[in-house]
């Protein structure tokens, strides 16, 4: 048996119907093909059959990606050379459920039980401070070449930051959530959560909207209205649709890098560093754990306090602050 496109795409599917997030669909499948694609580089194959599957592949697979390099897109770059156990980790379980599907489904290939897979935590935690994140903002808004295109970038990491979105559900919002102060979304698993804004983010909202109806710079169109809070404004080909997410972590990554290498911030600023911040300053302000994992959409509290470590630094300064 051999796994062709329609093999993939019924896996696909599946991840779908067990409600696995958007981006962990998408991971998984970008796992497989890799993992396909270098078993017929290795052999020389145009199609990968049953019997090419085997632990001592899966096995050479993790070898290679033991020396694979850290990309520049990664949390962990500068500060380790290469890809850490818990991102090897994560592709290896991407195989497990591959093969536990084609077991299940197909009552074929190799048994998924055999291959081991252990949970790696980690107590990096790159956070920010409301002086770093004030400098951080400022940069996008004076180098970003149209005031339409900061205004669109500000709103974002503000939200980011003050909210503790994740970033595939700041780019389902629609204008009218930011506006009515609340809105209720559904996250991992379709699991409903209540999320609030700030009025920073109304404000820059408002800003942003009054800008989106006047003629956008080069071709001078004018918006045909969209409620979708954050918008292509490219007219070339995706004007008015829901901007990619990979957009916005290129133009995060972007300023990062120019603060990093200008030693303005020494700290790559990313989707999770903003998230963690946010996280990070409601423990500063001793709010409830369980609070916490609400307004963050953790289904296990464990998860929650990762953030804990954090305070370790200041618990002294705290208690004094309390008791005298």
């Amino acid at each position: 048996m051999k796994i062709t496109n329609e093999i993939l795409r019924e896996y696909k599917n599946r991840l779908i119907n067990k409600n696995f997030s958007t981006n962990t669909i998408q991971n998984y499948t970008w796992d497989i093909e890799k993992f396909l694609i270098f078993i017929k580089n290795k052999n020389g194959l145009g199609v990968v059959s049953e019997n090419e599957i085997t632990m001592k592949e899966i096995e050479n697979r993790k070898t290679v990606q033991l020396q694979t390099k850290t990309p520049r897109n990664s949390i962990y770059y500068t500060k380790q050379p290469t890809l850490s156990p818990s991102t090897i980790q994560t592709k290896i379980i991407a195989i497990k459920n591959f093969l536990k599907f084609l077991n299940i489904i197909y009552d074929e290939w190799i048994d998924y039980k055999k291959i081991e897979t252990k949970k790696y935590t980690s107590n990096y935690i790159e956070t920010i401070t409301q002086e770093e994140f004030n400098t951080f903002f400022k940069r996008i808004g004076e180098k970003e070449k149209y005031k339409i295109n900061s205004l669109r970038s500000q709103l974002f990491i503000n939200i980011w930051y003050t909210s503790g979105l994740r970033i595939s559900e700041i780019l389902s919002l629609k204008a009218s959530d930011i506006e009515n102060w609340e809105a209720r979304i559904t996250w991992k698993w379709n699991k409903p959560r209540r999320v609030f804004f700030t009025k920073s983010s109304q404000a820059l909202l408002k800003e942003y909207m009054y800008e989106r109806e006047q003629p956008i710079p080069r071709t001078w169109y004018k918006e045909s209205y969209s409620n979708n809070a954050f918008i292509s404004h490219n007219s070339w080909y995706d004007y008015w649709n829901i901007i990619r997410k990979e957009t916005f972590c290129a133009i995060i990554k972007k300023y990062s890098d120019e603060m990093n290498e200008q030693w303005i911030i020494d700290k790559r600023i990313t989707a999770h560093c903003l998230r963690h911040s946010y996280a990070t300053r409601l423990l500063e302000a001793w709010m409830n754990i369980r609070e916490i994992q609400e307004l963050l959409g953790h289904s296990d509290i464990q998860t929650t306090e990762h953030y804990c470590h954090v305070l370790q630094s200041n618990l002294k300064q705290k208690v004094n602050e309390i008791f005298i």
